[in-house]
């Protein structure tokens, strides 16, 4: 085969080999049919254009939800755009009024709004602007095929390993995806940053984006080699080509089962400095994960599923069980459940929604203002206490008057069940989330008043660097190694070791292996990650002294940009190449 006229070249989104043969996937609409209407049918027209919007924003709630759950966190942030834009004046008063003006039907007004902001997004050159037509088209077919009553596009099972092919891919797609068959993703548009490469990596699949016209070169059922690493598409490759790719897909599962190897090995320097490595999950069927990878314990345990998937408040004896199973299971191992971090992207359908929810009513601000509902969680948790290692979390602390108004419930909580006469652990260690740079700032003080600190670096970040994580038009601004995050995290260190408190990261910047080295080396005690990221981390851990990480991150901290401190640690690591990304 002559690989270089038959190899197609896009941007890795998600890391990993896919072999098998391509599935086209189109679920865009063709000719979208103008008619006119009488004056005396133009409201009914309006109600019909609202119905259809209103049921649309209704899915992408109920499906926000489920990718929550069946993917991650970030994956699910993405539905808050989709909303946005449905909810959006310029799209839906704008609708509205030309069908008034124009006197044409719904459908015909509301596609031609939604391709005017796609042919204007489309048009710009910042990368992150033009992938926002992904999103636009996504909620154009949503709203077209509930006006049109044309039934939603599903994509299809296979016996066979598929790679599906399409113009773009929203979240929504993947909700009916069969994981059992498809085996990879490829699309014309999208990049890094791109919401098909965020679902791709949540779903561990390989992706390769941003390939012009890959739906019209590739044709359905070809054979193909996706290699997510290095961005190439192979079209029909010959035996030699699917040999080499079959023995690197092999090469990385070994790759993979020599990681799993560590798993009863303690996550510890070669100096001897024991580090806790723990895992972050949101649901107690993710606990066989954190055990099967080797975690010691669980650094956050995010509470709000209980509270997301339902109508109504969960019962006290509800989040009880919950709470105590997942104590017992891991058990002598540590737990940290984190109390409700409900608010921005995360609120319940009873609860209404803010025009600037990041800087609204979320986390502990939440359930301050709800605090009977607080105190209901706070009995539950207290009374799992007794069957296992828990220790509480307040999230979104910004300074002393809210951890002692939410101590001050805790205490409620602790004298009712110590007059009911309900057992629970009564020298329960009480932390706090450091998320928010006014805590960083206070964090000496706060220090004089907790048993530890988790430092959220994804809020953080978010705040500190006023970067909206899940804005991909700012996204490439979003830094885990720039300079004031890292001095924020020094003096955070500094400050509760002074006080002789540990403290931990449980953000996403602890699974990012150069960052994971500066951590090490700025003397955090603990670092919780998602389950899967738990053996690799373990091997950075384990593969170098806590001295060499010492001196890098010491450096680093006096270097002006993210640039040179990558560039210093990619050149000055201590340990295997291997980790690098």
């Amino acid at each position: 085969m002559n690989e270089q006229n038959q190899m197609l070249i896009g941007i890795p989104a998600s890391p990993g080999i896919a072999i098998g043969r391509a599935y086209i996937f189109n679920r865009r609409f063709g000719t979208v049919h103008q008619w006119n209407i009488s004056a005396d049918q133009v409201e009914v027209e309006i109600e019909r254009f609202k119905k259809a919007a209103a049921e649309a924003l209704e899915d992408l709630t109920v499906l926000q939800k489920r990718i929550a759950v069946d993917i991650n966190e970030e994956a699910a942030q993405i539905f808050r755009s989709h909303q946005a834009i449905i909810e959006d004046p310029e799209v839906v008063d704008v609708t509205m009024v030309r069908i008034r003006r124009e006197q044409k039907n719904a459908e015909s007004i509301f596609d031609d709004v939604m391709q005017g902001w796609i042919t204007n997004y489309s048009a710009i050159q910042n990368p992150f602007f033009r992938e926002r037509t992904a999103d636009f088209e996504d909620i154009q077919y949503r709203v077209l095929a509930k006006l049109t009553g044309e039934a939603h596009l599903q994509i299809g099972t296979s016996d066979q390993p598929v790679i599906i092919v399409a113009h773009s891919l929203s979240p929504s797609d993947t909700a009916e995806i069969d994981r059992k068959s498809v085996c990879g993703f490829i699309t014309d548009v999208g990049g890094q940053t791109s919401h098909t490469a965020i679902v791709a990596r949540g779903l561990a699949v390989p992706a390769v984006v941003g390939i012009e016209k890959a739906t019209q070169k590739i044709t359905d059922g070809m054979m193909m080699i996706l290699d997510g690493n290095a961005g190439l598409i192979y079209l029909d490759p010959d035996e030699p080509t699917i040999k080499r790719y079959k023995e690197t897909q092999l090469q990385l599962s070994a790759l993979e089962h020599k990681l799993q190897e560590l798993h009863d090995l303690p996550a510890i320097t070669k100096d001897g400095r024991g580090i806790e490595l723990s895992a972050n999950i949101e649901l107690p069927e993710e606990v066989d994960d954190v055990l099967s990878h080797g975690a010691d314990g669980i650094g956050l345990y995010r509470t709000e599923f209980l509270y997301l998937l339902r109508h109504g408040l969960p019962s006290e004896e509800e989040q009880y069980q919950t709470y105590k199973s997942i104590a017992e299971r891991v058990a002598p191992k540590l737990i940290i459940v984190r109390t409700l971090d409900l608010g921005a992207d995360k609120m319940p359908t009873h609860v209404s929604h803010e025009p600037n929810p990041a800087l609204g009513l979320r986390g502990i601000r939440f359930c301050l203002n709800r605090p009977e509902m607080f105190k209901v969680q706070l009995r539950a948790i207290l009374r799992a206490s007794i069957g296992g290692n828990l220790r509480i979390m307040f999230p979104m602390i910004s300074g002393l008057k809210e951890l002692r108004h939410a101590k001050a419930l805790l205490e409620e909580a602790k004298q009712d069940l110590i007059r009911e006469g309900i057992p629970f652990d009564r020298s329960v260690s009480v932390g706090i989330m450091i998320e928010v740079p006014s805590a960083a700032l206070m964090a000496r003080d706060l220090a004089r008043e907790v048993d530890f600190f988790s430092i959220g670096t994804n809020d953080l970040i978010q705040y500190t660097i006023a970067v909206d994580r899940g804005n991909a038009n700012v996204s490439s601004l979003y830094d885990p190694c720039h300079p004031a995050i890292l001095r924020f995290i020094a003096s955070i260190v500094e400050a509760g070791h002074e006080n002789d408190i540990w403290v931990g990261v449980c953000g996403a910047m602890a699974a990012h292996p150069i960052a994971a080295c500066i951590l090490l080396g700025l003397g955090l005690d603990e670092l919780s990650v998602s389950p899967v990221d738990i053996p690799e981390i373990k091997r950075i851990i384990r593969s170098a002294t806590y001295k060499d990480f010492r001196i890098l991150a010491q450096h680093v901290l006096t270097l002006p940009t993210s640039d040179e401190i990558i560039q210093y640690m990619k050149a000055h690591l201590p340990t295997d190449r291997a980790i690098l990304p």
